[in-house]
């Protein structure tokens, strides 16, 4: 099944802010990811400082892909007030992007550590964040959050 368009919007402005996504010289163990789409998966996610999640949020399924170049992978449904993150892999980027309703902070590879697993149909990651600059529209301010991330997809 072919996620429909109304469900991409949404996700493609998140990875409208990912566009300036560094090299992942600066992440560790970025693999290849096949062509895939995806069945089931979750990720938890704690985020501190000028706004805070902690939450389990399952994969949305329409919304993640891999094309055997990039991979995004939807937690939650973006631009929804309930907590959402997007995840964007390729062998030259990685991107992070969470968000509760208009809290938002997208982080590069020079804001992460961590490392990303693949094993026949499944994904299972683990990234810290750190000093992520984050932005409120409802208050037009500016903040710095630390984001943890364990996710995993199953395709």
């Amino acid at each position: 099944m072919r996620p429909s368009l109304s469900r991409w919007v949404p996700a493609a402005a998140a990875i409208a802010t990912l566009s300036v996504a560094v090299t992942v010289e600066s992440a560790s163990n970025i693999p290849v990811i096949s062509a895939r789409t995806y069945v089931g998966g979750s990720a938890k996610i704690n985020v501190t400082g000028s706004f805070q999640i902690n939450d389990d949020i399952a994969i949305d399924k329409e919304a993640s892909l891999s094309d055997g170049e990039m991979t995004w992978l939807q937690y939650g449904a973006s631009g929804l007030e309930a907590p959402n993150a997007l995840v964007t892999v390729s062998t030259t980027e990685f991107g992070l992007h969470v968000a509760r309703g208009k809290q938002t902070a997208t982080a590069g590879a020079e804001d992460c550590s961590g490392d990303l697993v693949v094993s026949g149909n499944s994904i299972t990651g683990q990234y810290k964040c750190q000093n992520v600059t984050s932005y409120d529209a409802r208050t037009d301010q500016m903040g710095k959050v630390n984001i943890e991330i364990s996710l995993t997809a199953t395709s």
